[in-house]
Formats: C-alpha cells, structure tokens, sequence
C-alpha cells in the first residue's frame, strides 16, 4: 500500500484484527512494513459475501483488505488507502464543453461534404445546427451513455467512480471517446466483470435505434455517391457485421451516400468494439480478467500482438496498441481473486466478446480508390479488306467507366514492321500517338487509320490498337484487335492514246485499258484528281466490273475551257479497288 503502519501501530492492529474476526476465524497475523497479513479459516462458499461486507466496513477507516489464497492458506492482507486525488467536477465540465465543440465541427464538416454545402455556407448557423442534430448529438449520447453504463454499475458496486471525462480530438470524429476514473480498487470478480460490461452494453443498446434511424434517413435524403468518387476525396467505411444485420431491417435503396446519423452509429460500433478488446485497463480487459484470472495476461499480450499485425492493412491499429502498452498490458487483479464468476456472468462475458467479433473491422476506413477504367468499342467492326499499300479506316466508341477524370492515350500495340496507325477525334488530322481528356461517363468517337507496308504479302494480319488511362496513382488499359486482310488485284492499266492535241474550249476522249489478269471479275471505281486549271474531266460514275482474264476499255472525255491556257498538261486517274487506290495512271495532251 502507499504509506506505512504509524510505528505503535498495537492498537489500531488490533482494531483491524477484531474487524477481521468478525467475518473470518484468524489464527495468525504477520505484519509487514505497509501491510498486516491475517491467516483465517475461511469458507469459500461465504467468502464472497463475508469479504464484501468486511470491505465496506473498513472502508469508513481508511483500509483495505485483499484475500490470497498460497500454499494452502488463507491470507486477508490489510493496508491503507492511498490518499484520493480527486479532480473538481469543473475539469469534466471544461472537457464536456471542447469536446462538444470538437464534435460540432465535426458535425458540420461531415454534414456539408454530405449535403454538398458550398464554402461560403459552412458556417451558417443552419449547417451548424443541424450537424451537431444529426451527428454530434447521437455520437455524445452513444459515448455518454457508455460511460455511464459504467458510472452507475460502479455505484451499484460501491466502488466510488468519477463522472465522465470526454476526450477531444480532430475530425472526422472529434472525439477520442470518454472514461469514468475509478477511485476505489475493484473488489471481486463479479464487480470487475459487471462494471466491464456495463458500458459497452449500455452504448450498444443505444448505438442500434441510432443505427436504425441514420439507415431510415440515408434512404429518405437518398444522396447518390457522386459518379466522380475517385476525384472528390470520399472515404469508405467497412461495415461491421452487426450493422450489415441492420441492414436486413432496413436495406439501403440505391447507391447512396451515408447519413451522417448512421455514420455517428458506426462510430459508436467501432468504439465498443474497441473497447472490448481483452487487453490492459480497456473494458475487454475488466472482462478477460473476470473470467481467466491470472491467464488474462495471455488474451491481453495475443491482442496487442493482433493489433500490430493489423497495422499491414491500417497503420493507425499501432497507435492504439501503443497506448495500451501505454496504460499497461497486465491488469491488476481484485480485491477478492478466489471467488470464481456463476455460470451466468461467465455467458455475459462471452456475450460481450461476440460483440466484439460483431462490431469490430479489420480497415474501419480507407480512401475511395481511384478506377481508371474505359471502354473503347467497334463501331464499325473489327474486320476489313485492303489493299496492299493503302488504309483503312476504323471507328471507336471510347467511354470512361470509371470514378474519376482521366487522361486517355492512345497508340499501335503490335503490328507487322512497316504499319502504322494514325488517329483522330474531331478532324482532319491523323497522330500516331493520340491523347485526350475524358471526364467521367463522358464518352467520344475516335477513328484509327491503319496503313499497311506496300511489300506486305497477302493474307490475314492482326493489329492491336492500345488504350492507356492514368488517373492520379491509378492506371487502366484496354485494346483491340483488327484483322485486316490485305490483298493485290491483278491488274494492267495503259493509257492507248496519250499526248493527243485540244484545242481551248473543246474537249477530246481518252482511252484506258484495264486488263484483269486473274480468274474472278474485279469491281472498280474510276476517279480524277488534281487536274489543271480550266481544266476537267467526265468519267464513268458508278462501279466498273472487269470480266476473268478479260478487259475493260474506259473513255474518259477531257474537256477544256476557253479560256485555258494553251501547252503541255498532266492529270491522273485513279482505279480504285475495294475503295481503295490500287493504282494512278498519268494521262498527258496538249492545250492548242
């Protein structure tokens, strides 16, 4: 005990030893430096009752007993109090009132990011009373209740206990919790486990109509989780079992935001759970020590070593182990450590460690992770016929399927050498490498020119178009395949009349024999470009079909305008195959 026996201590030995008798047969006493040891016949079938009784009435005298049972003898060792140190009330009042205001701005934070206030109303006085309504209030009533639980089982106990003291902290929260200080030694097993027991139970039986409440008003505002998630800054919680049980009761309609009444809930899931966890001076560690004794040591050291194996998955479980080692891994034992715990405490205290399993989670929160991911789908198909030498065009619906903006790019995968792949969006203009923007669920139309090598030998060939998102730390990537057969048609072209003369504002008719050297009719097309100034030409419209191993002549009427200036000219003609230039004739005559 803290301070010793007076040095004639003979009478008051004696007044402690009547005290002891009167309850106990003594038949030896041993005094100590701070302490008297009286060994007595003791029954232990009454020990619980007659060292209760003993306890209160030394009490009053400043003493107190404790009972040991060695080397098989009873021993009730009897020493002073330690001086109380007792805080003025006006210190739980002073904590009351900042953690209020801790959990206020808490509430008002966690109420505008759900309601999606503007900045410039944070502050107004609506916010703010209605965060601390819907999320302060319930949360001080969850962690008030709690410590009452134990407050008033303690006084049912007589053990003197403080009032609440409520512990302030930053957001998301802004509260670490409270506690009661006990100011007597906990006298028997069943008065450790009771006291234990009473809060958690107590918060828990409030923390469920709360629970219940903030799952009706989640689905009555009916806030859908914005499509951006990855980009806004959310955080996700994990839900514990017995609040997923809440949800058979009332199931969540949609992807909705969570109200910040049942997130006030969670908490209060995930402070009981936290508090029953069988180590230290932590409500658990009342329990484990009620029910294994001295063996409680061994559940308090298993969870400590848990919670730094969870650190893998959340890095704050250190923190918290760190302040029970703090506080103390070994619990003291009671006054009365002999008597054990009836049948029906003991199914109290495994309740309250399946509590624990129910209400506790590995990751209680984690940032909303970003998903970079997209869609790029055909809209025109995967296959095409080509020329050797020439392109094909292909079209791609792109969309982002993910929860945040993201940066697309765009290029040729694999290919055969000599290819390469253009794209654009929305002009003219081909990039090999290709680079967009795309907000999410937005989507756009991106074509992809592929051209082949003109010394590529006919037949099938892939092509793999890649696209690569990347939205902050996070990235996505998809492709597609294009089969492309490519192909030669066999043909000879020759110009039968060129260099013919024309006079200024006439015309003259040019021959082009097309020869189809192969075994299966061709389907052309015949076009011009790039003609001289006063300069045109009319030619076939439509297709031209070259029979097997036949030919084709095709008049192509060239027709000058007056005013043309007279000399030399050159023009082409295109014959196009499978919409295609399969091959340019050059047709040259003289302006006269």
């Amino acid at each position: 005990m803290a301070s010793s026996m007076p040095p004639d201590a003979s009478k008051e030995i004696e007044m402690v030893r009547g005290l002891v008798a009167r309850y106990f047969p003594v038949y030896d006493v041993k005094v100590d430096y701070d302490v008297v040891q009286f060994f007595c016949r003791i029954d232990e079938t009454t020990l619980e009752d007659n060292f209760e009784r003993l306890r209160e009435e030394m009490s009053p005298h400043g003493y107190i007993p404790i009972v040991t049972y060695d080397k098989g003898e009873h021993v009730i060792m009897v020493g002073r109090k330690p001086p109380a140190r007792y805080r003025s009330i006006y210190v739980n009042i002073a904590m009351l009132i900042v953690t209020f205001g801790t959990m206020t701005l808490a509430g008002v934070l966690d109420w505008a990011s759900y309601a999606d206030v503007p900045n410039d109303g944070i502050l107004s006085v609506e916010t703010i009373l209605t965060g601390v309504l819907v999320f302060t209030l319930p949360l001080m009533a969850i962690l008030g209740v709690h410590e009452l639980g134990h407050y008033f089982m303690a006084r049912r106990r007589k053990v003197a206990a403080s009032l609440p003291f409520f512990i302030p902290s930053l957001p998301p929260f802004g509260t670490f919790g409270a506690l009661i200080s006990l100011r007597d030694p906990i006298p028997s097993r069943k008065s450790l486990l009771e006291i234990g027991v009473a809060g958690p139970l107590a918060g828990l039986a409030l923390a469920i109509p709360i629970g219940i409440l903030g799952l009706v008003l989640t689905n009555m505002e009916a806030r859908p989780i914005p499509t951006d998630a990855g980009s806004a800054g959310l955080v996700q919680i994990s839900f514990p079992a017995i609040y997923l049980w809440l949800e058979q009761l009332v199931p969540i309609q949609g992807e909705y935001l969570l109200h910040p009444t049942a997130f006030a809930a969670w908490i209060g899931f995930l402070v009981t759970a936290l508090n029953l966890l069988p180590a230290g001076q932590l409500d658990g560690g009342h329990i484990a020590r009620a029910l294994l004794g001295q063996n409680a040591k061994y559940a308090s050291w298993a969870a400590i070593v848990a919670l730094i194996g969870l650190t893998y998955f959340y890095w704050s479980w250190i923190v918290f182990a760190m302040i029970i080692l703090f506080l103390g891994a070994k619990h003291p034992p009671p006054l009365n450590d002999i008597t054990k715990l009836d049948i029906r405490r003991k199914l109290v205290g495994v309740f309250a460690f399946i509590v624990l399993i129910v209400a506790f989670v590995p990751v209680p929160m984690s940032a909303v992770l970003t998903d970079a991911s997209f869609e790029m789908t055909s809209l025109d198909g995967t296959d095409r016929v080509v020329v050797v030498g020439n392109s094909a065009t292909f079209q791609f619906l792109v969309n982002n399927t993910g929860n945040s903006a993201s940066t697309l790019t765009f290029d040729m995968e694999s290919a055969p050498d000599g290819w390469h792949v253009e794209f654009w969006e929305s002009g003219p203009t081909f990039i090999e490498t290709y680079v967009m923007a795309l907000n999410v669920s937005q989507e756009t139309v991106l074509s992809a020119r592929v051209t082949t090598n003109s010394s590529q030998p006919v037949g099938d060939t892939t092509v793999t178009i890649r696209g690569v998102s990347a939205a902050g730390t996070a990235e996505y990537s998809t492709s597609v395949t294009l089969t492309i057969h490519t192909t030669r048609p066999p043909l000879d072209l020759w110009v039968v009349d060129d260099g013919q003369e024309v006079a200024a504002g006439s015309s003259i008719v040019i021959h082009l024999q097309i020869n189809n050297t192969g075994d299966a009719d061709l389907v052309l097309n015949v076009g011009t470009w790039d003609w001289e100034q006063y300069v045109e030409a009319v030619v076939p419209e439509g297709e031209l079909t070259v029979p097997a191993e036949g030919n084709l002549t095709v008049e192509i009427e060239i027709v000058t305008w007056s005013s043309a200036e007279p000399g030399d000219k050159e023009a082409y003609v295109n014959v196009a195959y499978l919409g295609a230039v399969v091959e340019t004739v050059f047709i040259t005559f003289t302006v006269v």
